[in-house]
């Protein structure tokens, strides 16, 4: 049932103390559970409600829906389940290849009685999950020490297809029968790696062998031993798909969050769907179809996990839905929880109590917007966005109440006591509109260069809405001001801030623009507890610009990805299409397509940087050192960027190479030796490659040379703006949060922070440095209101060198404390963590710890580096960011040479006709600054 207002005689349920002065909602909510909103049916004309841990005992006749046990909440509020462990590898099938005749092939184990009883009651079971990395210990075999110190599956390319065949056909098989049949099975689960650089080339952006270092495939491993370590994606779906007539859906994490993680699996679902469609079509593989008597895609759901903390940006989540909505797929939240960022005081935070109230609140509104969120894009008949070919599917709870596999991250805090956030998810307008804000976030409109962009945010402190824009060739200085801002009624701007702060703008180099709102106060309650009515916008005002990838072994030569992004909606670009050979390899299929990406937007494209293509003025499309992306030395931070830091105080040569440390989300012993420790434990350090102002990650040392040399996850760090809550000198400046994506306890970003001095964590003047839960007794993320330990200043960037220091700042207890980013030499980090017999390590010795400073300069100069092409500026040749007289020189001495040859400049061909003549030289010319006489 739906509900507007609940009776108003009805008795306070659970009140906070925070509404001893009167929040509406709070005094409607019934005291009788059986008035609770049953969250099926509010929900049954968008998507399925699911949660985990289905038994028989849950649906047996004497369960009656209610609040009075756990199985008479998930008969109330659920119609859709989750076995959580019971059907994963390890639980079923843990005997391996050997055991011929597994317990789970007796109709009357567990899990099939299980899934029986729910399908009687008439809940959806979803099978989680067929192919994984972890919890998964016999398939493929367990890794071995190789005679070359390699540490790996014995199994082979052809014994991995003959077992993942074998499995998947008879589990999957298995559960197709009534009664124990399932509704939808996660194929494969967790594939990718968290922040690929790359996306559209998604085989390399997927977890292989030995990279990430943390969980890596072993199926992708046996695979690429005599094949090509990807196929196995495929021959999941497509042997799953032969054997059972579920719905077949990928599930991931963390891709909610980083957009190129989402690319990257949308990428491969829309590969996957349109082979099957042409192979089943061919006679290749069975099709089946819909109740409209469509053939079903091959993969038919992407599964964002959503195990999220609320640090969360709802605007990326909803980015993170349009992108796999617009590749004609459904979508599942399936594996959700938003757990408070509780701080640094585990041991009194983890029971829920009246302490917690004011968290709860803010819990609510966070729930309570992605509910909205969620809803417009509902496949039911309610949903608003019907220009989708699907829609949300099911939202899936992983767990029931507090404090659950992510601590107080649910709607009941126990048995029959409902959070605010039930209250939230049951009625998300009304409780919105109690805490005084917006129902449907704030949507403002900007006006530039003639045309008006549209963007709406979810708003509060840690969402921002993106919007890319083109501007001319011949743009130096983009101008915008609050004049070209309009809000809905309510609204001011609060700030405008640009980057760089004069706002030019070069091909590679836009200018951002930050602005926030603030609209009307939230209700005194929720305000109290730091809920913000605030917008926020990210503009990125930017020329047109082609950047290239490194040419990898699944793309054949010499054809290269390339991202177009601020496009002029008018340059054509011959884009190739391509199909997947059965050596694993995309090829060009000899078709291909000359048209232009949409005006302001981006998308990454097959090229032949041989071909010529018609350029207009200031765009470089050469697929050259410039243009192809690699990690360069960055002289500014800009929103939504990736970064690796790197200590520019300890370079040294090792195999005729310049080599230096970056800082790695991984944590260090303190010491190596039985004497009392340098430093505390804390973050590892890991070396790479210098060459010139890019950076190299070094290979593996378990890995294969057949390889790419990718920048593990935990090498790479996003730096978010935020404001310190602490007073002092830099109250009110602009710092950064520290946030590193990869596969652990936690799955949502790990936010980097001084320790607070437990035991063990500080040595002397140095204090560790912590991201994750299971350094110490440090607890969970830092909360908000400690945020003086995880907000980061720098020094000024140097524009040349990028050198600058990292610091952290509080100023209690009435004095001014810097804690300096500092490199340290002690503590091995090993190649191998012992006991684990998935991870892959590369060893390394010391870390990075927060070193108590009289101020930064006692810290490590740092250079921040962003995987980008290099800013140009057009008709630079020698790229020292100005034209002038050195540039005419250089290209009038390449007159006549052509692409591939000796001399050939690729900068002083600015017309991009593959030789340098003389409308090179004109072009150059003029823009010399007026007056200047060139030799």
């Amino acid at each position: 049932m739906m509900f507007n207002r609940f009776p108003r005689n009805a008795i306070v349920v659970a009140l906070p103390t925070l509404f001893a002065a009167g929040a509406a909602l709070a005094a409607d909510r019934p005291t009788n559970p059986a008035d609770w909103p049953a969250l099926k049916e509010v929900y049954k004309n968008h998507f399925l409600i699911g949660t985990t841990g289905p038994s028989a005992a849950t649906y047996a006749p004497n369960v009656q829906p209610g609040e009075d046990s756990a199985s008479a909440m998930r008969r109330k509020h659920f119609n859709a389940v989750t076995p959580e462990n019971n059907l994963k590898p390890q639980s079923i099938w843990g005997g391996g290849r050997t055991d011929e005749n597994p317990g789970f092939l007796n109709p009357a184990a567990g899990v099939n009685t299980d899934i029986a009883a729910a399908n009687a009651a008439g809940v959806k079971v979803t099978g989680h999950v067929l192919i994984w990395h972890n919890q998964s210990p016999t398939w493929p075999a367990a890794n071995l020490l190789t005679p070359e110190g390699l540490w790996e599956t014995p199994w082979d390319n052809a014994t991995a297809k003959a077992n993942l065949e074998y499995y998947v056909r008879t589990v999957a098989s298995h559960f197709d029968q009534e009664p124990r049949k399932l509704y939808a099975w996660d194929v494969v689960n967790e594939a990718f790696k968290d922040n690929p650089d790359n996306p559209s080339d998604w085989r390399n952006a997927l977890r292989s062998g030995y990279s990430p270092e943390e969980r890596p495939a072993r199926w992708a491993q046996a695979y690429a031993k005599g094949g090509k370590s990807w196929d196995y994606m495929y021959d999941a779906y497509f042997h799953a798909r032969q054997n059972t007539t579920a719905r077949l859906v990928y599930n991931d994490f963390n891709d909610n969050e980083r957009e190129s993680k989402a690319n990257a699996i949308a990428a491969m679902v829309k590969e996957f769907n349109e082979r099957y469609a042409a192979e089943s079509a061919a006679g290749k593989g069975r099709i089946l179809r819909d109740a409209n008597g469509k053939p079903r895609p091959l993969v038919e759901v992407i599964g964002t996990q959503g195990h999220l903390n609320m640090r969360l940006n709802l605007d990326a989540f909803e980015r993170t839905v349009k992108t796999y909505l617009d590749i004609g797929v459904d979508v599942d939240i399936t594996e959700l929880e938003a757990a408070p960022v509780l701080g640094l005081d585990k041991g009194q935070r983890i029971q829920n109590g009246p302490e917690m109230n004011e968290i709860f609140m803010a819990q609510g509104v966070y729930y309570a917007k992605m509910l909205n969120m969620l809803k417009e894009y509902a496949v039911g008949p309610a949903g608003k966005n019907r220009q989708y070919q699907g829609g949300v599917h099911r939202v899936s709870w992983w767990g029931l109440t507090d404090p659950g596999y992510h601590t107080n991250g649910y709607l009941w805090s126990a048995v029959g006591q409902p959070k605010e956030a039930y209250w939230a998810v049951a009625n998300p307008d009304q409780y919105l509109a109690d805490a005084g804000l917006p129902a449907s976030g704030v949507t403002a409109t900007f006006k530039y260069g003639g045309e008006t962009f549209s963007a709406r945010t979810w708003g509060g402190k840690n969402t921002h809405a993106k919007l890319d824009i083109h501007v001319p060739a011949g743009t130096k200085n983009v101008s915008f001001t609050a004049d070209n801002i309009s809000l809905p009624a309510g609204y001011a701007v609060e700030s405008i801030t640009y980057s760089p702060s004069d706002c030019a703008v070069v091909p590679g180099r836009p200018c951002h623009v930050t602005v926030k709102a603030r609209g009307a106060d939230p209700a005194p309650a929720y305000q109290s507890v730091g809920v913000e009515n605030t917008a926020t916008y990210v503009l990125s005002f930017g020329n047109m610009a082609v950047s290239w990838f490194e040419d990898t072994a699944s793309l054949q030569a010499p054809y290269a990805f390339a991202e177009v992004r601020f496009s002029d909606g008018a340059t054509k670009l011959k884009q190739h299409k391509t199909a997947n050979g059965p050596d694993g390899v995309l090829r060009a299929t000899g078709a291909s397509e000359t048209k232009a990406v949409p005006r302001h937007g981006r998308s990454t494209l097959v090229l032949n940087p041989q071909e010529l293509i018609a350029n207009p003025a200031g765009l470089r499309l050469n697929k050259d050192a410039t243009t192809t992306k690699a990690w360069r030395v960055a002289n500014r931070i800009e929103p939504g960027r990736t970064y690796m830091l790197l200590s520019a105080d300890s370079t040294f040569q090792a195999d005729g190479e310049t080599r230096g440390y970056v800082l790695t989300n991984r944590s260090k012993p303190a010491t190596t030796t039985s004497n009392a420790p340098a430093a505390p434990e804390s973050l590892s350090r890991t070396p790479v490659v210098l060459r010139g102002d890019t950076l190299v990650p070094l290979r593996n040392p378990n890995a294969p040379q057949g390889e790419p040399a990718l920048a593990q996850d935990n090498l790479k760090f996003m730096l978010e703006a935020v404001k310190s809550p602490a007073a002092g000198r830099y109250d009110g400046q602009d710092g950064y949060t520290m946030e590193s994506f990869i596969h652990g306890t936690n799955v949502y970003p790990n936010v980097m922070f001084r320790g607070n001095g437990a035991a063990g964590t500080v040595v002397g003047d140095y204090h560790a440095l912590i991201t994750r839960q299971q350094n110490g007794a440090e607890g969970t993320p830092v909360a908000d209101r400690a945020l003086d330990q995880a907000v980061w200043f720098h020094t000024p960037i140097d524009p040349k060198t990028g050198l600058t220091k990292m610091f952290l700042y509080t100023g209690r207890d009435g004095s001014d404390q810097h804690y300096a980013l500092k490199e340290v030499d002690s503590g091995d980090t090993p190649n191998r963590d012992s006991g684990n017999a998935i991870s892959q390590r590369q060893a390394a010795t010391g870390g990075f710890v927060a070193l108590r400073a009289a101020g930064p300069d006692s810290g490590t100069a740092m250079k921040l580096y962003a995987y980008d092409m290099k800013p140009y500026v057009y008709g630079d040749v020698d790229g020292n960011d100005v034209v002038a007289c050195p540039d005419l020189s250089a290209a009038k001495a390449a007159v006549g040479k052509r692409t591939g040859q000796a001399g050939f400049l690729p900068a002083a061909d600015v017309d991009q006709n593959g030789v340098v003549d003389i409308r090179d030289i004109s072009a150059i010319s003029r823009l010399i600054p007026a007056g200047t006489t060139c030799p």
